[in-house]
């Protein structure tokens, strides 16, 4: 079974997707007050289609509402994700 972590770098300007100790997949993003970035999505191609860039999101989602940040999506997966999922992620989307 694969060990998955999640950590968010010192600068705060990536989110990082770790399975088994590996770096496979990142979310790209800037902290700016109240404003969380989110400039692009990258998975590895091995992994790509698993669902993990949902997973990414999905820990961006909990640490901005830990934080008490809102989201703006520069990234088209992002985006689509909040567009498609209006009533998950209200309050927290910057539109």
């Amino acid at each position: 079974m694969e060990n998955i972590k999640f950590e968010i770098t010192p600068y705060q300007d990536e989110l990082h997707l770790l399975i088994d100790g590996k770096k496979v997949g990142y979310m790209s993003i800037s902290v700016a007050g109240r404003l969380l970035n989110v400039y692009y999505t990258k998975i590895d191609e091995d992994i790509e289609g698993h669902g993990y860039a949902k997973l990414l999101l999905d820990r961006l989602v909990s640490f901005a509402e830990e934080k008490d940040l809102m989201i703006d999506p520069e990234c088209d997966f992002v985006r689509q994700q909040l567009e498609n999922h209006p009533k998950r992620y209200k309050g927290i989307w910057h539109e």
